[in-house]
């Protein structure tokens, strides 16, 4: 009985040793969008190429990112995948939201374009300004939602419809519940194939470069702070996650982040990659950033007319 007893407590103490700690990167939107692919992947990845710990995805979607960014907050070894939504929404709904200094970054992943697109019309010349029109976007007091209330300066008939994803919100449009949809071009260009049964035309992206010879809504007059209006990807962590493992995620994520279906993921949506960045510049780009969306919000007044 002894030697039985040994034997179990051997296999057991060998089992908690070879036991990983679980680490979840929570992505505050759909698990359908095309950007959730990114972390999806990444921990892939990151799995791969260490036996410390195991990441895994997840989603926690609604509320522009804010119930996302309060799980994280409160729960231990998580992760926040968000994009730029995570500097816009505070600026807009402060008490519903989370505030950003309780915050760290620990990666960003890469800066993508926004594409406003429809499925109704093929160019801004067919869309009419002598009607109501919505525009879908993912959620009030996020990226696109600034980006739709830019548009709106040329067309104020415009009413802003909320999903809780771009992906929701592409599928109102092509379903034809809604005129307009602000999102991600890799949902809109997937849409827009020749193959496609419902064919979805995108109008204008932000940016200051054309995407695959699709003019920016800048060059066709639009405000030009759209201009300065790509949704970057990124990871944050709360300030209660200590240095050394922050470290330690931060390192190991960021060799995921070179792997090729990590990038591959990126490239769907021209999303340019930034994970490559010094560890000494990720927190002045955190509060660049924080400064930068907090004016581009400044003096806007966010439109949302049922």
């Amino acid at each position: 009985m002894s030697k039985i007893l040994a034997i179990l407590f051997a296999a057991l103490t060998i089992g908690t040793a070879q036991a990983k700690e679980i680490v979840t990167i929570i992505y505050a939107f759909s698990p359908a969008d095309t950007m959730a692919n990114y972390s999806r992947t990444l921990a892939d990845e990151a799995n791969k190429i260490q036996d410390k710990y195991t990441f895994i995805f997840d989603t926690k979607p609604g509320a522009g990112n804010s119930i996302a960014a309060q799980y994280v907050a409160h729960t231990p070894n998580t992760i926040l995948a968000t994009s730029s939504a995570f500097f816009v929404r505070p600026n807009f709904y402060p008490n519903e939201s989370y505030d950003i200094d309780n915050y760290r970054e620990l990666m960003p992943q890469c800066d993508a374009p926004l594409g406003v697109a429809s499925a109704k019309y093929k160019s801004w010349k067919e869309v009419p300004k002598d009607k109501r029109l919505t525009v879908g976007v993912s959620g009030l007091g996020v990226t696109t939602h600034l980006t739709a209330t830019q548009v709106m300066v040329k067309y104020p008939n415009l009413a802003v419809v909320p999903f809780k994803s771009t992906n929701d919100s592409i599928l109102s449009m092509v379903g034809g519940f809604t005129d307009i949809h602000v999102g991600f071009l890799g949902e809109a260009e997937t849409w827009g194939a020749d193959t496609s049964k419902n064919k979805v035309y995108i109008l204008g992206t932000t940016g200051d470069k054309a995407i695959n010879g699709r003019p920016t809504l800048v060059s066709q007059g639009f405000p030009t702070m759209l201009s300065r209006m790509n949704a970057p990807h990124h990871l944050v962590i709360p300030n209660t996650i200590s240095d050394a493992k922050s470290k330690e995620w931060r390192d190991i994520l960021v060799k995921a982040a070179k792997t090729k279906s990590v990038r591959s993921s990126y490239a769907v949506d021209h999303c340019e990659p930034m994970s490559d960045m010094d560890d000494d510049r990720i927190q002045p780009w955190y509060h660049a950033q924080a400064a930068t969306w907090k004016k581009l919000s400044s003096g806007v007044k966010l439109e949302y007319k049922q």
